[in-house]
């Protein structure tokens, strides 16, 4: 189907629907290849975030939300500050892509090592590398590399669908046809977490998603943040992505895997020093 008879065919398709379908300034978008890059344009917007919100968590472990501070700057430093019911420090993570650090209030230790998936999943019931933790904070949805893409219109859910193939493996996204941001993303063929980006507020020039889910279906898993008060794209604190351990809080060093290590024990003084 040629560009303007895809059209065509666009227009007649919402002419059924009970309410038209609103595809924005730009128009309907008939080609995957070009609603690619629109959408990869659309949400590579925010490089900074600060600010506060509320953070969700359910796992066959348990469930609860907590109030949290938190700072991304691409590509992979990050700041969360968890507080409980009563505004108690429960736990703060940093990391700068490379290693991380872990103050743990209830256990009075910091935990710090490589940032592995590993050992960021002491913080958050989901393992994934610090950039792609960061990305999918700043409403950036990591896709697959395609080999071929297809490109569909959703009538009853008023989205596009648009699909990344590779192989025996495929994404796909359901976009918002005016926005055109990421509102689901799911990849099948492998195990893989999902994403919902939800509660898209205007701010500038561009759209940000304040709502975003991580479903971790092999683990029965979810993560949910909601932000309730943050700045984008400003310049970001440098000090709060600072590694030092606090004063009087008790060292723990951890691997790759998240095995302790043992302490580093210093050389005896020699006589006269």
């Amino acid at each position: 189907m040629n560009r303007a008879a895809a059209a065509i065919f666009l227009a007649l398709l919402c002419s059924g629907c009970p309410k038209r379908i609103d595809f924005g300034p730009q128009g309907p978008v008939t080609d995957a290849g070009e609603l690619f890059r629109l959408v990869s344009a659309a949400q590579d917007h925010v490089a900074t975030l600060q600010g506060d919100g509320k953070l969700r968590v359910e796992s066959p472990q348990g469930s609860g939300t907590v109030s949290a501070f938190l700072a991304a700057s691409r590509p992979g430093l990050l700041r969360v500050e968890m507080f409980d019911f009563f505004n108690r420090p429960i736990a703060v993570l940093v990391t700068d892509g490379q290693r991380f650090g872990l103050l743990q209030f209830q256990e009075n230790k910091y935990y710090q090592g490589p940032a592995t998936p590993r050992n960021l999943s002491r913080f958050l019931p989901v393992a994934l590398p610090s950039e792609e933790l960061v990305s999918v904070m700043l409403g950036k949805v990591p896709f697959i590399p395609a080999e071929r893409m297809t490109l569909a219109l959703d009538e009853k859910e008023r989205v596009y669908v648009l699909t990344l193939h590779r192989g025996a493996v495929s994404q796909v996204l359901h976009v918002h046809p005016k926005y055109l941001r990421v509102v689901r993303s799911q990849i099948r063929g492998l195990q893989a977490y999902g994403l919902e980006y939800d509660h898209f507020k205007e701010q500038g020039d561009f759209v940000f998603p304040h709502e975003v889910t991580l479903r971790a279906p092999t683990a029965d898993t979810s993560v949910g943040l909601r932000y309730t008060g943050i700045t984008l794209n400003e310049s970001p604190d440098l000090t709060l992505f600072d590694l030092a351990a606090p004063e009087d809080i008790p060292v723990v060093e951890v691997d790759e895997g998240g095995q302790t290590l043992p302490p580093v024990e210093l050389p005896p003084a020699s006589p006269g020093s």
